[in-house]
This record gives structure tokens, C-alpha cells and sequence, in this order.
């Protein structure tokens, strides 16, 4: 078994690269825009990775280039690559049949390596689901591969969000590696926490000392065990803000080793969202599909739908700003703090801006039951600010989803770098303008309240910052080819017309 597995690693490793997809990505893009056929896109798609292939093998022999490649790869960018792209791009023939049979081929996979883990686990033991992060990334994209032929667009991204929510909220206990790295997390339940929990006491399951790993949305590292990726966007920001440039200036090995890794993490992060912009929050996000719980909580209990005024919108917006920055600042100070990590009289936490966010109450909370509830901090820090500020956070996100949908989304830092990269990235929503009739069905179904859909009758990129990409307006148009979500300039889905 392992040496099956060593091969797979052989062959997908290159795949699993920060560099390999944006860059295939882009090739595609140029060569549908100068018209060349699906056949001769696909050949050159085969060529490139063989090129590839060949050159990340090469870089392989230089120790330093090995480092750094090592440093920016990701086992499910491997199967997004490999896996998942291709089966958006190719509906139908024989190579969409290919497809199916990788998919249900990772899907065994992973049950023989959970069959083959088990063999290591004493008589009569449970530990769910044992397997290295290769094999469950295999069979994670596969599942959705074959989800993506059967279900309709709307199920399909119930489903996406649901699978997401169970890998990145249970997944740092229910996937773990190995039998030894279960009992270790089994252990570190029952650690005692006081005043704030610190990060230190969670260790995700795609841990390495010579890479983070992040995903492009909010995968809380408070969730139980530590989750499955390193944390979210802001997480990294803080590590950013916590590096100590005087020791990088003087040469300090030990800094300059953590700067090179937060740098590669960085480009992975960047890697991805430009890959597809804001379409994280919209289909992975497990703090907004937990959100969404309580807008459901909002329907059952027959509690209206707010649609919120601009000047709203704009102060959820200005607000996050605010604070994301305010936490950034405090992180700023890390490297001043005293023996007893205190400044100017007062104890500042490692991740200031984790200390508030909602993510750090909610994600434990839904993934360890009350148990996960973490203690309020003293008044000690910050003169009581983590004490209130979590509170404040916390009732303003629960309150802001049963109100209106995806308020919260306009606040939240991560959703913010994703929407950067909104009308840049690779994904993009469409629309003919000639065939809208105005019927306003867009606007009703979207989330994030967007009007410029309906209202563009020029141009045929209607990507906004706040999109989230969850195409429900693609779903809900009654006009055919009006509205379209794109692939690196290939089309993916288009609006039918419904009759009735």
C-alpha cells in the first residue's frame, strides 16, 4: 500500500503545486479567446503538464528549489488540478467518462487506505476515518465529480457546502492521518484551557514544519483538534504582522525560515483565489454555511427578510476594514511584548484578531458540542476589549444572519481578499445583455442583495466584488443563454429557460 502511495505522490506532487493550476488556467484562457477548438485546448493541456512535470522533477534536484516548491503544495490542489477542472470543462465523450472512472477510483482508494490504517489500530478500536491527506483529497473531489453528473446546480452546491463544512469543521479529528496521530488528538481534547485558548493547543491534520496550509476561506484553527488547514486568511495576516524584521535584518536563521514559509503561504493563498475569486465564501466557507443555518432559523420562525440600505452595506463593509486592520496593528506588537506578553500594562493574545472573530465560538462550538465553548478572556487583556469585543462579534454575526442573508459577508475580512480578485480571476459570471428582459429574478434569489446583474444592459462581465459566485441567479433566470458562469473563458453553466 505504501508503495502505491509513494507512487500516486510521484505523479500527483508536481499537480499539487501553487504554480500548476493558475498557469494551465491562464493557457486555457488565452487559447479559447483566439478560438482554438476543446481538442487541440486539450493537447496543449497535456503538453503542459508533461513540461511541467519534467521541470518540477528537474527543480527537484536542487535542494533549495526543492524547499520551496515543497513549501506551496497543497494534496487538494493536486486532485482540483487533476480532477475536479476537467470534469467542469469536459460534459460529455469519452474523456468525461475518464473521469467518472479516476473518480470512483479514488473513492476505493481511500477505503482501501482506511482498510489498510486500521490493520495498525488495536482490537476493538474506532478512530472514524484514518487516511493521509492524498487519499482523502482523492476521494473528496471524486465524491463531488460524481455529485456534479447527477445533481441539479442548486443541490449541487448544498451538497459542496455541506461536504466542505464536514471536512473543515470535523475533519481535524474524523480524518486524521494515522492511528497515532488520532490518539494524539484525542489527548489534546481534554487539555485545560484558561482565560484564552492560545493556538498553540490545536494542530491541524495537514501539519508540516516546513509548510502552511490555507485555504481561501474560513476554516477556523480553533475548530476541534485544530481542523484540517492551518486556519483562514486573517491568520496568516497576523503571522505576516508578527514577524520580527530586526532579527530577519541580522541574519536570524529561525525568522527568516518562518518569513520563507508565511511568503509561500501566501502565494498558495493567492494561487487559489485567483484561480476563482470570491467563489470560496460562495461554495466552502463553513462559517457562512453555518451562518446560513440561522437565516434558516429566520424562515421557520417566519421572521422577515431585511434587504439592507447602501449606508448599511457600507458600514458592515468600513466596520471590517476597521477592525481586521485594529487586530493587524495589535499583531504588529508581538515582537515587543515582555516575558509576560504584555505591552504598555496590559496582555495582548498571539492571534488578537482570531481572540474576536465569531469563527473562534461558533466553529468549535458546532464541531465538539458546549464542550467546544472557550472560556471569556479577562479583563487583563487589552483592558477587557477581547472580554466584550468577543461577545459584541459574536451576537453581531448571529443577529446579522437572522436579519438578512449574508450580511455578515460584508464584514468579514476573508470574503474581503477574495473580492479582490472578483473580475480577475479565472471564474466569471456572464451575461447577454440583449436577452434580459428585466424580470428581476436575480435579484430575488441573491444573497448578497446585488443589483448590477439585473441593471448592466452593456456589458457582458457583471463579476462584482460582493459577489460570492453561488450562482443562484444562473439557476433562477428564465432566459436562455442569458446568464452564464465561465471557466478561464470556457463556459461551465448557462440559464434555461423554464416553461410554467
Amino acid at each position: 500500500m505504501n508503495v502505491l502511495f509513494d507512487a500516486l505522490e510521484f505523479f500527483l506532487r508536481p499537480f499539487a503545486s501553487a504554480l500548476f493550476l493558475p498557469s494551465l488556467l491562464l493557457i486555457m484562457a488565452v487559447m479559447t479567446g483566439r478560438g482554438h477548438s476543446g481538442k487541440s485546448r486539450a493537447a496543449i493541456a497535456l503538453w503542459f503538464a508533461l513540461v511541467f512535470h519534467i521541470a518540477f522533477d528537474t527543480a527537484q534536484l536542487n535542494p533549495k528549489a526543492a524547499l520551496w516548491l515543497a513549501r506551496i503544495e497543497n494534496p487538494f490542489m493536486a486532485f482540483l488540478a487533476v480532477l475536479a477542472i476537467p470534469a467542469i470543462l469536459l460534459r460529455a465523450g469519452i474523456w468525461r467518462r475518464g473521469l467518472l472512472a479516476l473518480s470512483i477510483a479514488g473513492i476505493a482508494l481511500a477505503g482501501l487506505e482506511i482498510t489498510f490504517q486500521y490493520k495498525q489500530v488495536p482490537s476493538g478500536q474506532f478512530i472514524w476515518f484514518p487516511m493521509r491527506p492524498l487519499a482523502l483529497a482523492g476521494a473528496f473531489m471524486g465524491l463531488l465529480v460524481l455529485a456534479g453528473q447527477f445533481l441539479p446546480l442548486n443541490l449541487l452546491r448544498k451538497t459542496v457546502r455541506i461536504a466542505c463544512l464536514v471536512l473543515l469543521l470535523y475533519g481535524g479529528f474524523a480524518f486524521r492521518q494515522s492511528w497515532t496521530d488520532y490518539t494524539q488528538a484525542v489527548e489534546r481534547r481534554p487539555h485545560a484551557r484558561t482565560d484564552i485558548m492560545t493556538i498553540t493547543e490545536t494542530v491541524p491534520v495537514l501539519r508540516d514544519d516546513n509548510r502552511l496550509s490555507y485555504a481561501p476561506a474560513a476554516p477556523c484553527r480553533f475548530s476541534a483538534d485544530g481542523g484540517y488547514f492551518q486556519g483562514c486568511n486573517m491568520e496568516l495576516a497576523q503571522r505576516i504582522m508578527q514577524m520580527d524584521f530586526a532579527k530577519i535584518r541580522a541574519g536570524d536563521t529561525g525568522e527568516i525560515s518562518l518569513a520563507a514559509k508565511v511568503l509561500a503561504a501566501c502565494l498558495a493563498l493567492f494561487a487559489m483565489c485567483f484561480v476563482a475569486g470570491r467563489w470560496w465564501c460562495g461554495w466552502v466557507c463553513p462559517l457562512s454555511t453555518l451562518g446560513d443555518g440561522f437565516d434558516l432559523i429566520r424562515r421557520a420562525i417566519r421572521l422577515p427578510h431585511l434587504k439592507p440600505a447602501r449606508t448599511v452595506k457600507l458600514s458592515y463593509l468600513l466596520s471590517g476594514i476597521s477592525l481586521s486592520s485594529f487586530g493587524l496593528l495589535l499583531a504588529r506588537a508581538w515582537p515587543n511584548l515582555d516575558a509576560n506578553g504584555m505591552m504598555l500594562g496590559c496582555k495582548i493574545p498571539l492571534y488578537p484578531f482570531c481572540k474576536i472573530c465569531p469563527g473562534q465560538q461558533v466553529c468549535p462550538i458546532a464541531s465538539r458540542g458546549l464542550a467546544g465553548i472557550s472560556p471569556l478572556p479577562g479583563a487583563e487583556w487589552l483592558f477587557g476589549f477581547f472580554r466584550y469585543g468577543i461577545v459584541a462579534l459574536l451576537l453581531l454575526f448571529i443577529v446579522s444572519f437572522l436579519t438578512s442573508r449574508r450580511l455578515w459577508c460584508r464584514f468579514c475580512p476573508m470574503g474581503m481578499l477574495g473580492g479582490l480578485f472578483n473580475g480577475g480571476a479565472m471564474v466569471a459570471l456572464k451575461k447577454n445583455p440583449v436577452k434580459c428582459n428585466g424580470c428581476g429574478a436575480c435579484n430575488e434569489v441573491c444573497p448578497m442583495d446585488i443589483h448590477h446583474v439585473q441593471a448592466e444592459r452593456v456589458k457582458h462581465e457583471v463579476t462584482t466584488y460582493d459577489c460570492v459566485l453561488c450562482l443562484k441567479c444562473v439557476a433562477a433566470c428564465p432566459q436562455d443563454a442569458c446568464l452564464s458562469v465561465e471557466l478561464a473563458h470556457c463556459a461551465v453553466c448557462e440559464s434555461e429557460f423554464k416553461p410554467g
